[in-house]
């Protein structure tokens, strides 16, 4: 008997404290997060978007590249003010992140010893925010081992929605020849990238072609193919070759060179003559292919090319069976015509062998093969989109996304932003790193980037924080409220800032925290509305700590007074 009740409620991952958030304090030194302390998700230690200090340039200025150090949680709520409102194309179209492994082993650069619970609330609100960095056909690609990649799965499921998975690829990373292999269980060689689509409805997906080597089932050579196709003969590949090296046979060849080399051989003599060089494969399908087959099996036709009369498909067949040119398997890959197939969810053909020795840096244990990342942007983007890595690492995802004409924005906690990150970055800008994919795309150098720094919260203690700059708090308080700071150097000599809503046009913000002033006077705010009735202004907010010497009754009625810190206080319950 069927059963018609409707059940209610959604498959979810549970856990320890999941309606809080974690808070870290910040191990300058160390560069990580120790003592991670449980608080509410709108705690303004975890919630706060704070300013990116500007640092330095490094390389060409106009740059717009940027490496951020700071707490990825807090640099994430930054960016995601700073990219509201922006167009599409400016926004970032691939995210790959290499977050600790939660392996339990406590690493050089990391501490990846955290509770289960501490991992799982650490990568959800991370998530939560990079989904709202990505553009509408944005992919995440989130690289892990067998640990935690299920559960991660189902945590992003509830993030992004389970119709929005698109893969997760097995990657060989490590091979049990030459290590001391003491478990008693498999061999690990695997590492996981689950891959996310921000809306699969707006995806558009490379087809993209790995190099496999020459493929021994074109065993077949055409000898002229400019004669008429009915008169065409065809040998052995193999016979082929050995008789233009002057060998006898294909064994005599072999005894000679060796079976690597003879088989280096035939492969070089496929690629040179594509056109040429073939295989058979039976058909399945319609009327008309049933008829070449019955044809092509009869006495007289099979051992003749032959095409159908009525075919309208450029196939010719053999023996029933039909041709398949070598030509069909070569595609251009960095400027050579290689034998490819179809990439799949299996990635075995990345070597990991020398990657201590990429970028010149050491990051063992952590670092990946700059061919790894290549093959992700290349896969997911077009030259000049923007590309994004909050757990940077070494930087490998930057060095990769310059030597192939991406956009890129890093963010790592730690101290190797400045000991690993930009002097890698540094031989890329100059050309003078040659490792990774350099060579195989040309790498001669240029590029460069600007170096951030997360700015200190804009309150302390309940007060404005006066150790920033006026400029600075100004920026800050935009952030809170989505404005962005605009240029007004006759604002600026009054110690008050501008800012325009990031989504209404004529909306703008007035940001005015001084110690020394303690009053707006009926002069200042005179002023304050006939420069902005330049700019035809529908409606003003000022943000102040200082009194305003006018009634409320007379202040224009597009005016809006809002006093801090108490309007950023409300914000996060803390009044």
């Amino acid at each position: 008997m069927a059963n018609n009740k409707n059940y209610k409620g959604s498959l979810r991952l549970d856990w320890i404290n999941k309606e809080l958030s974690l808070y870290y304090e910040i191990d300058e030194k160390e560069g990580k997060g120790v003592r991670p302390v449980w608080v509410s998700k709108n705690d303004i230690r975890v919630a706060e978007p704070r300013i990116l200090k500007f640092v330095k340039s490094y390389g060409d200025t106009t740059s717009e590249n940027m490496l951020i150090k700071g707490d990825n949680l807090l640099v994430l709520r930054s960016l995601v003010e700073m990219f509201k409102g922006k167009p599409e194309k400016e926004k970032v179209k691939c995210i790959y992140i290499d977050p600790p492994f939660n392996t339990g082993n406590a690493f050089k650069h990391y501490d990846d010893n955290l509770e289960h619970s501490e991992w799982l609330t650490m990568m959800r609100d991370r998530l939560f925010l990079l989904r709202k960095l990505l553009r509408k056909d944005g992919i995440l690609f989130l690289h892990l081992d067998d640990r935690e990649v299920a559960y991660c799965r189902v945590l992003i499921d509830e993030i992004f929605g389970r119709q929005n998975y698109l893969n997760t690829v097995t990657i060989k990373a490590n091979s049990p020849f030459g290590f001391k292999h003491t478990s008693n269980q498999l061999f690990k060689s695997a590492n996981n990238l689950i891959i996310f689509a921000k809306d699969v409805a707006e995806l558009k997906f490379k087809k993209t072609f790995i190099e496999k080597g020459y493929d021994p089932a074109y065993r077949w050579v055409f000898d002229n193919i400019k004669i008429a196709e009915e008169k065409w003969s065809w040998k052995r590949i193999d016979e082929v070759v050995s008789n233009d090296l002057s060998f006898k046979s294909p064994k005599e060849a072999k005894d000679s060179l060796g079976d690597n080399e003879f088989d280096a051989e035939i492969g070089l003599f496929a690629i040179k003559n594509p056109d040429r060089v073939f295989r058979t494969a039976s058909v399945t399908g319609g009327a008309r292919l049933k008829r070449i087959k019955t044809l092509g099996k009869s006495r007289k036709l099979k051992n003749k090319v032959i095409r159908h009369p009525n075919d309208d498909m450029d196939y010719i067949f053999i023996g029933g069976e039909r041709v398949l040119f070598y030509k069909e398997r070569l595609q251009e890959i960095n400027g050579n015509l290689l034998p490819v197939e179809v990439i799949t969810d299996i990635w075995d053909d990345i070597s990991w062998e020398g990657i201590s020795r990429e970028g010149g840096i050491d990051f063992p244990k952590s670092k990946k093969p700059e061919r790894l990342i290549q093959r992700i942007i290349e896969l997911s983007t077009e030259k000049g989109d923007l590309v994004f890595d909050s757990f940077a690492g070494s930087g490998t995802t930057g060095a990769v996304a310059q030597k192939i004409d991406r956009r890129w924005i890093m963010v790592e906690l730690g101290c190797h932003a400045e000991e690993l990150i930009i002097p890698r970055m540094q031989r890329v800008f100059s050309g003078k790193d040659q490792s990774g994919i350099s060579k195989e795309v040309s790498w001669k150098g240029g590029g460069g980037f600007k170096y951030y720094q997360l700015g200190e919260s804009v309150i302390n203690e309940q007060d404005m924080n006066w150790k920033l700059k006026a400029e600075e708090m100004a920026e800050a308080i935009f952030l809170h409220f989505q404005y962005r700071p605009m240029k007004a150097e006759w604002l600026e000599k009054e110690n008050m800032y501008l800012g325009k809503h990031q989504f209404s046009h004529f909306h703008f913000a007035l940001s005015f925290a001084t110690r020394e002033v303690k009053v707006i006077t009926e002069d200042l705010y005179e002023k304050i509305i006939a420069g902005l009735e330049k700019e035809k202004f529908k409606h003003l907010t000022i943000f102040t700590n200082v009194a305003v010497a006018v009634s409320p009754e007379s202040l224009d009625e597009r005016i809006l007074v809002k006093k801090i810190p108490a309007a950023i206080l409300r914000e996060y319950n803390l009044i």
